[in-house]
């Protein structure tokens, strides 16, 4: 992977506003990788587990809960980035939308976007908009956005 985008306090986020932060490497999905999601969740559907009746199904594969590319975002960005003299937290998504499945075999790559920066009393709050594709697909898989608020250390 190449180096990390450094963030050196809140400030350094202006210069991304408007702009592409990152597009990550493609990330291999798994059946396992699936399977265990979905036991850490409870969502047993026989469309997580039974590989063969998937292979006959429609899907053609295991297939991810819709939530699962949601809860891959945090461990990608800090893949991609460093935050440093800052502190943050996540308050929430306005828009997320499921377009088409991810099934255990696809290389899914994130594309990551600072969308709008709001000054804050104290610290800022980033919204983000992200997009999951199937690598080589330009269709989405998932797409949304999320805020988190920052704040000098």
């Amino acid at each position: 992977m190449s180096e990390k985008i450094q963030l050196n306090g809140i400030g350094s986020l202006s210069a991304y506003e408007g702009k592409e932060l990152f597009t990550s490497k493609p990330l291999h999905v798994t059946a396992t990788m699936i399977q265990d999601f979905c036991r850490s969740v409870n969502q047993m559907d026989w469309f997580h587990f039974d590989e063969e009746r998937c292979k006959a199904s429609p899907f053609g594969a295991v297939v991810a809960p819709g939530m699962y590319t949601m809860s891959l975002l945090h461990s990608v960005y800090f893949d991609h980035v460093e935050l440093h003299n800052m502190k943050a937290l996540f308050l929430g998504t306005d828009r997320f939308r499921i377009l088409k499945p991810v099934k255990a075999g696809d290389s899914i790559v994130l594309k990551f976007n600072v969308d709008k920066i709001e000054q804050r009393k104290e610290g800022i709050a980033v919204h983000y908009d992200f997009t999951w594709t199937v690598a080589g697909d330009e269709q989405p898989v998932t797409l949304g956005n999320f805020i988190v608020r920052y704040w000098p250390l």
